[in-house]
């Protein structure tokens, strides 16, 4: 009788009873910075096992120090390359659907989820240490396949869980503190890399290599410690589903058939408001592509052509995602007064200039500004564009578009050897030239959404159900 009577109150008030709102809020406030910390710490974990000293560890395999098959031509280092992050990508890629659709369905079980997945990352690990002991490249295909299973399924719960937890309308802000802090775990990796590569040896010694990867790997299990205490926002299971409607969904935007959706008015020649979410995935899968033919071999291009030590390689990425995190915060900004998909275009066609310098410059200190900048034109709005996703898409539906969002991210991974086999057969500069072109490409299919996304954040979510969190849980959430 009880569940009937606050699941009477939440379709007429859109709120749940106070006595339960209180421990609603507490509850999402435990998520957000739940995620706050799994973000630092696995970005961290992946900054050391997988940053560019791994990159250089596969280059020296495919030198010809590899044990066993390799599925790849002998001596053809960067196509090597490509082919690992291949295959973790993959596994991601065919997970991306199902796990999707496994997370909507399983909308009170999300927590449940995300525990079992840290499974996956702990043998993951364990492969990881044997393959650097033995130099055994099956066994790194193997614990980066485990990896892309446990990114796949903890980023699909994780994210489904974070965005219920924060209410429509306020997700920029949370999006971009979340963005942040994982670009400045990216950052620390690298760090702490240097910091015990100049302890042990600033060479790029097999040795030395595996130690950092190793060290590295044993992290990744440490960051999963916080995936142990989500918990999913009880939110849809005060209301019975026979009784549920869209206007009150569990905390996202209003239903596309609803008239009071802003969305709806919204229009751009043949285009909807309602293709919103087919638009930021089809530009991402363009992006993605151009982004896997470079992306993995920035750092090879820095070492081979201009002649890093392992020292050099791991401060300029230590320093890389920290300029990227100074651009999130700037980009967050900037939306406000002119708009999140203005801001968001701007920045990211900024960065196809950037490539296009790139490809030409000579000079080491242009080269290293140039490079700085484009990491952060590039990377500063994909915490905007997905506070767009967020609000165009109720809680329902959040499971799969992020694993249509991971689908097609993870394409950069299969396009990772076709930038190996480019770079083995012209250059890295070559690999640049290329992607420049595709991300020009991405920023053509993006420019609907200049028309279709209301300006203004909060209008995005005018007309959806009150959420049953307060505004203050952000406020408190950012501060904390």
């Amino acid at each position: 009788m009880g569940v009937n009577t606050d699941a009477s109150q939440i379709l007429h008030t859109g709120q749940l009873p106070s006595s339960n709102n209180a421990d609603t809020d507490a509850l999402c406030r435990r998520n957000v910075r739940m995620m706050y910390v799994f973000q630092i710490l696995n970005s961290m974990a992946w900054g050391m096992a997988l940053g560019p000293v791994f990159d250089r560890y596969l280059y020296y395999l495919g030198g010809g120090a590899a044990v066993g098959p390799t599925l790849v031509p002998k001596h053809q280092r960067n196509s090597l390359v490509g082919m690992t992050e291949s295959i973790s990508g993959l596994s991601s890629l065919f997970l991306a659907i199902p796990v999707g659709l496994l997370v909507d369905r399983e909308q009170q079980s999300r927590s449940r989820l995300l525990k079992q997945s840290t499974v996956f990352a702990v043998l993951s690990c364990i492969l990881a240490i044997v393959a650097c002991i033995t130099d055994v490249v099956l066994f790194l295909f193997a614990s980066l396949v485990l990896l892309g299973v446990f990114m796949e399924i903890s980023g699909s719960t994780s994210e489904a869980i974070f965005a219920d937890s924060v209410p429509a309308g306020s997700r920029s802000g949370v999006f971009t503190t979340k963005t942040i802090l994982t670009t400045v775990g990216t950052a620390i990796g690298p760090m702490l890399s240097a910091i015990g590569l100049l302890i042990i040896g600033d060479n790029w010694q097999p040795h030395q290599m595996k130690a950092v990867v190793i060290v590295g790997s044993l992290f990744m299990p440490i960051s999963c410690i916080p995936c142990l205490f989500f918990q999913d926002p009880p939110v849809a299971a005060s209301v019975p589903s026979a009784t549920q409607s869209p206007a009150i969904e569990s905390p996202g935007a209003v239903s596309f058939s609803c008239p009071q959706n802003p969305l709806r008015a919204r229009k751009f020649g043949p285009l909807r408001g309602r293709h919103v979410p087919f638009i930021l995935a089809t530009a991402d899968f363009i992006t993605c592509i151009g982004a896997g033919m470079t992306v993995k071999f920035f750092n090879l291009f820095f070492i081979q052509d201009m002649h890093f030590n392992p020292t050099d390689i791991c401060l300029l990425q230590t320093a890389y995602p920290l300029v990227i995190a100074v651009f999130v915060k700037f980009t967050q900004r900037l939306a406000k007064p002119f708009g999140r998909a203005q801001a968001s275009c701007a920045f990211f066609s900024v960065n196809v200039l950037c490539l296009l310098m790139l490809s030409q410059v000579k000079s080491l200190p242009m080269l290293l500004c140039v490079f700085l900048l484009r990491g952060g034109f590039a990377n500063s709005t994909s915490a905007i564009d997905r506070s767009i996703l967020m609000d165009c898409t109720p809680s329902s539906q959040r499971g799969r578009w992020n694993a249509v969002q991971s689908f097609t991210s993870m394409t950069w991974s299969g396009s990772a050897f076709l930038g190996g086999l480019s770079a083995d057969s012209h250059d890295y500069r070559f690999t640049f030239l290329i992607t420049a072109f595709v991300y020009a490409t991405a920023c053509v299919v993006y420019s609907p959404l200049l028309a279709l996304v209301p300006r203004r954040e909060a209008d995005a979510a005018c007309g959806a159900a009150q959420d049953v969190r307060e505004l203050p849980l952000v406020e408190a959430a950012v501060g904390a």
